[in-house]
């Protein structure tokens, strides 16, 4: 299959730089302030590649449904589409095949000369055996361990409801009101593709050691790296029906050709087929960075970062499911939590509440998955549909979104 790649789609504000980076002779990160747990290579961030908008309802693609809401504080009435099939109509459970690519990257520079190469196969058994894709009690283990609150909400609690399913499925059930009904949208148990392998030019990223981690941290372009990505996808003719999963380990993006303008840790998107005559082949994908604990710093209050392992992925898979083709706009939005981001005009669930997770023990792992802001926030309702009437899985905000211009 071709695909028409479109450019990426950089929907970040300035990275907010806790330091810069050193010289690759020692390639070291500098210590910052006492209170940042983190290595300051920079800000986490999350980004869009591409979107498909308008294609016919014969495409060949995921399952999806269509809706619309008005939003009451502007009239104005939004389009969405979504993954699975309209919880409005009924109990359906629907589950999406899924392919996971792990990409190994070889740098020809690094600080660590007898450490050159970052490869995401040495992460996907504990990813295949997260709570991504296998089932838990994920609304006890938030109700447990969820991180500390942002000041906007101090004194919220979390009373999820139990729920024994993918992590996806449950904040997904969540959002629309559906836990303990017979509708669902679970990820099916994934297909590992062969590792695909790069060597990275010196001009285009770089190993570094965390100054606090000690990890080793790749730094890559993101221009270079999405040619690599559609790259693949091409060559691999993945189905379109089926949702691709990129996984690199400890690897992440900078912008604007600055290894100091860092970090984008994954990004979904949507690309479609040249030809179909009516039935054009409509792919969704993402990509996420497995990462080392202690790499990003904790939010206030917390003794641990929960930008680590799996933090990457739960937020794209669940964006994925909220706005799969990338098309799904909302009257802007700004939030204290995420000022990374400025003022943003999209449905992406977890851009809000980056670094704001909770713990799952799963196979002898733990796991800290992102909180996710539900849909009912982005459409200002009053209620919430959601479960509990909140407006992220983990109670971070008490009330609709704030706007901006």
């Amino acid at each position: 299959m071709i695909l028409t790649i479109k450019g990426l789609r950089i929907r970040t504000a300035a990275s907010l730089l806790a330091s810069t980076l050193i010289g690759a002779t020692l390639g070291l990160v500098p210590a910052v302030a006492a209170d940042n747990q983190g290595d300051g290579i920079g800000t986490a961030k999350f980004t869009t590649s591409g979107s498909v908008t308008n294609f016919s309802a014969s495409a060949k693609t995921i399952p999806y449904f269509r809706s619309q809401f008005t939003d009451p504080t502007n009239g104005v009435t939004y389009a969405y589409t979504m993954v699975g099939t309209d919880p409005s109509k009924g109990n359906v459970t629907t589950t999406i095949p899924v392919v996971i690519i792990p990409v190994s990257f070889t740098f020809a520079t690094s600080a660590d000369p007898n450490f050159t190469t970052l490869d995401g196969s040495t992460k996907v058994n504990l990813t295949v055996n997260s709570p991504v894709f296998q089932d838990s009690n994920v609304g006890k283990a938030a109700s447990a361990t969820a991180s500390a609150p942002p000041a906007l909400n101090a004194g919220r609690t979390v009373k999820e409801p139990s729920d024994v399913t993918q992590l996806g499925d449950a904040i997904y059930r969540a959002q629309w009101g559906k836990v303990g009904t017979a509708y669902h949208v679970r990820l099916a148990q994934p297909t590992v593709l062969p590792t695909q392998s790069f060597a990275v030019p010196a001009n285009q990223g770089q190993i570094v050691v965390g100054s606090r981690s000690h990890a080793h941290i790749g730094l890559m372009d993101i221009t270079w790296f999405s040619d690599r990505l559609h790259q693949t996808l091409n060559n691999l003719h993945i189905d379109s029906g089926t949702l691709p999963i990129i996984l690199l380990y400890n690897t992440f993006l900078y912008e604007g050709d600055n290894p100091a303008n860092c970090c984008v840790l994954g990004f979904h998107g949507a690309s479609t087929s040249l030809r179909g005559n009516g039935q054009q082949q409509v792919q969704t994908y993402a990509f996420a960075s497995y990462s080392d604990q202690g790499i990003f710093s904790a939010n206030p209050g917390d003794t641990v970062s929960f930008i680590a392992d799996i933090h990457a992925l739960s937020h794209e898979v669940q964006e994925w499911y909220d706005d799969p083709f990338v098309n799904n706009a909302v009257n802007p939005w700004l939030t204290p939590t995420a000022p990374q981001y400025g003022c943003s005009g999209l449905l992406e669930t977890g851009d809000p509440v980056v670094g704001y997770g909770f713990e799952i023990m799963l196979n002898g792992t733990l796991y800290h998955p992102e909180d996710e802001t539900h849909f009912s926030w982005f459409a200002r309702e009053i209620p919430s549909r959601a479960a509990e009437g909140y407006y992220t899985y983990l109670n971070n905000f008490p009330t609709v979104a704030s706007g901006c211009n």
